[in-house]
């Protein structure tokens, strides 16, 4: 893949990253089929979004192929377990990508576009990973464990939806922490603090790397 395309698909995936975390919370209508839309995109050019092997390549054709499939099945068929095992096929696809776009970035000598493009890509998969765990939370602890309270509280009691896990996410990555949305159950305050872990490990890991790229050319 020549260089070129492979800043056209990073750019591709960006752009779905950016509608998912700016623009898909602002929807009122038809926000699951958008959502299936969307992580189906995601999916697609984060196969496309780096220099694999022929070998990893097609093994991720196949898990993302399984993992679109279980995403669109739970339009059809309204079900806890296939909504949370397509949750966690688009969870581990997308932290496979997530962990060798970082790799990528640290590996790489010089800091280009396509580089630049990679590292907001990390961050941006981090806070989309952390709501879908926080999602998987809900469905878990709710439908399988039948525990009565939720993992997590929402302002106003209003009805959550993967909309309000998005916000949350990034909310805590941030570590904004408004405190409309705070997480109740063990299991819930543990992801909740993963997440604001990894998102601040990154921004740390990915100053120091790209600063250091940056150092080492002008030498």
């Amino acid at each position: 893949m020549t260089q070129n395309k492979l800043t056209r698909n990073n750019v591709i995936l960006l752009i779905c990253l950016l509608i998912t975390v700016l623009f898909y919370p602002m929807l009122s209508v038809h926000r699951k089929i958008i959502k299936d839309i969307i992580f189906t995109a995601i999916i697609l050019s984060g196969i496309f979004s780096l220099h694999f092997s022929k070998k990893t390549r097609n093994i991720l054709i196949i898990s993302g192929a399984v993992t679109i499939f279980l995403t669109w099945l739970e339009v059809f068929i309204v079900n806890d377990g296939i909504k949370l095992a397509a949750f966690l096929s688009f969870f581990c696809f997308n932290v496979f990508i997530t962990v060798f776009m970082i790799r990528h970035v640290a590996r790489h000598k010089n800091v280009t576009v396509t580089i630049l493009i990679n590292s907001i890509n990390g961050y941006l998969f981090i806070g989309l990973l952390g709501a879908v765990l926080l999602a998987m939370v809900e469905i878990f602890q709710d439908y399988f464990l039948h525990i009565g309270s939720g993992a997590i509280n929402f302002a106003g009691n209003t009805s959550q939806g993967f909309h309000d896990y998005l916000y949350f996410s990034f909310v805590t990555m941030t570590t904004l922490g408004y405190g409309d949305i705070t997480p109740v159950s063990s299991l819930a305050k543990s992801v909740t603090i993963l997440i604001a872990i990894m998102g601040q490990l990154y921004l740390t890991m990915l100053v120091a790397m790209l600063v250091g790229k940056f150092l080492s050319r002008s030498e």
